[in-house]
């Protein structure tokens, strides 16, 4: 058995291109240096399992984003504490009626006048033409601040902002007005504005007739 055992073959290896054709030379191929981009590349991690690129600075991320907290809400913006939906109610409430009593003393201002004329014997009240303008236009003012003070308080109640401040705000432009309207009113009679300031005394009041 031993004779047919493959015998180490001592024959020297040859070199690179020693046993080619005489004249045959060797040239490497144009695209030896392209990349084969038709096979995947196996250290390419899967698109299916890569983490998900951060988002740039600044932006924000949609509803669907897995940064996007529950409800759409962001990590970054805060939710207001649950007393600004309470106390944004009742300032709303609280404004309608101060809004309806505004309206009230407005339209009754020029008939409190006309008492004063006659309880002061200051002679008979004439109003000004521009009374009732003024009425008409401080009555508009009022409900058009309390209508916007509500839609805007109502629409960030709608988008989780802080909205007490709203009717907060319009009540004291509201009450500011309407000491504004009634100044104004006063001044177009100048025979209450003399007897305010000290000018012209009050008529006594008539006295009764002595029994005999």
């Amino acid at each position: 058995m031993a004779d047919h055992e493959p015998q180490p073959d001592e024959r020297p290896r040859p070199k690179f291109g020693e046993l080619a054709p005489p004249g045959w030379v060797w040239t490497p191929p144009e695209d030896v240096d392209r990349l084969d981009t038709a096979r995947p590349n196996p250290t390419a991690p899967d698109e299916a399992t890569a983490p998900p690129s951060p988002a740039p600075y600044g932006s924000t991320p949609g509803p669907g984003h897995p940064s996007a907290g529950p409800h759409g809400a962001t990590p970054g913006t805060t939710t207001p504490p649950r007393w600004n939906t309470t106390f944004t109610v009742l300032l709303i409430a609280f404004g309608f009626f101060g809004m309806a009593y505004s309206v009230v003393v407005l339209q009754g201002f020029p008939a409190s006048m006309a008492i004063l004329h006659s309880s002061q014997g200051l002679g008979d009240f004439h109003p000004e033409p521009l009374v009732g303008t003024l009425v008409t236009i401080g009555t508009l003012t009022m409900t058009g601040l309390w209508a916007v003070s509500t839609g805007l308080a109502v629409w960030q109640l709608l988008r989780r902002r802080m909205s007490f401040y709203i009717p907060l705000v319009a009540g004291i432009v509201a009450m500011v007005a309407l000491f504004v309207f009634l100044a104004v009113i006063l001044t177009t009679d100048p025979v209450l504005l003399d007897f305010y300031s000290g000018l012209m005394p009050a008529s006594p009041a008539p006295s009764a007739p002595a029994t005999p």
